[in-house]
């Protein structure tokens, strides 16, 4: 199966990706995520975190009745907001109003409906009063405690696309999504649970980095709401130790690892992390790197992300001589 993203020339001018996680999109992704049977220390720690709070684990269950664990899920449970803002997405939730409210949930309760559903499908306000604070309960246990760390993954992965579009074109950043089958600067053809075909008519595409999207990546059901993709951002676990004797001898230990560690880019307290180093130490290998630009730095929200230059991949490649480092 298949879902064809049709683009023209302004649709391809207005490609973007989003510099943050979406609160709301990743609650609803990782409550399926919390449903399957696979090992995961964050599911640990959400189903730990359950048995110590009754009334998020109802929330939870509220958000479970809407998000079946495949197939459709109502799109006002995600609403195009800025992403990153979670206090937005609530406040959309809330002033859905009727007719969006009815229709989709219809797309997902094709048969009978538990009694308090149908009234939220009817506009009951104290129902989609209810379904916000469920959505605020469930985020506060599942996403608020590791909102960080899900930052920084979608930085990384943001930074290596936005690298990837500088220097090798929109083409290669596009081929190069999770479940992209093709691109041929006109359809986007990616692998989706059923057929599907949805024109951009001009409006763009906003792609967004998700740390609980999983398999294929997932869009708007209803085809008139702004264009997005949600699609899983990649996780690489670079191991500063894996860097070659020479390139040791060449900058030393700390700063050989530190330029290891930076083959996926991190911020100051990830690279720490990686080092075993304080925050300070990582901020001044990065600096020094950086002077000898084998590394820029970005700020990215109020944290600094660091990656490689050319330069630094090639010498990491040992594609260069000692002769030619700065």
């Amino acid at each position: 199966m298949t879902l064809r993203m049709i683009f023209d020339r302004k649709d391809l001018q207005g490609i973007r990706i989003a510099e943050a996680p979406d609160p709301l999109w990743e609650l609803v992704l990782g409550s399926h995520q919390l449903r399957e049977d696979r090992p995961s220390a964050w599911r640990q720690q959400v189903q730990l975190n359950l048995r110590q709070n009754e009334e998020a684990a109802r929330s939870l269950k509220a958000l479970f009745t809407l998000v079946p664990p495949k197939g459709n899920f109502p799109d006002f449970l995600t609403p195009p907001t800025a992403a990153g803002s979670f206090e937005s997405g609530l406040e959309a939730v809330a002033c859905t109003p009727r007719g969006r409210l009815c229709a989709d949930l219809r797309t997902v309760f094709t048969g009978t409906a538990p009694t308090w559903v149908k009234r939220l499908a009817d506009g009951d306000r104290d129902e989609v009063h209810g379904v916000v604070g469920a959505l605020r309960d469930a985020y506060d246990l599942v996403i608020a405690p590791f909102w960080h760390s899900m930052r920084e993954t979608v930085a990384a992965d943001r930074a290596r696309r936005v690298r990837t579009l500088a220097t090798e074109g929109a083409g290669a950043m596009m081929r190069g999504i999770p479940g992209v089958r093709g691109w041929d600067g006109e359809v986007l053809e990616i692998a989706y649970p059923r057929q599907r075909t949805v024109h951009l008519g001009g409006r763009g595409l906003t792609l967004i980095p998700s740390r609980f999207c999983a398999n294929t990546p997932v869009t708007f059901i209803d085809p008139a709401l702004p264009p997005v993709l949600l699609y899983p951002a990649s996780v690489t676990n670079a191991r500063p130790a894996d860097v070659s004797p020479e390139l040791v001898a060449l900058l030393g230990r700390t700063r050989a690892e530190s330029l290891g560690a930076l083959r996926v880019p991190r911020t100051t307290s990830k690279l720490a992390s990686c080092l075993g180093t304080s925050i300070g130490t990582a901020s001044k290998q990065a600096a020094v790197l950086r002077e000898a630009g084998l590394v820029t730095s970005a700020r990215q929200g109020s944290a600094i992300l660091h990656h490689l230059t050319r330069l630094g991949t090639a010498l990491l490649a040992g594609e260069l001589d000692e002769g030619t480092v700065p």
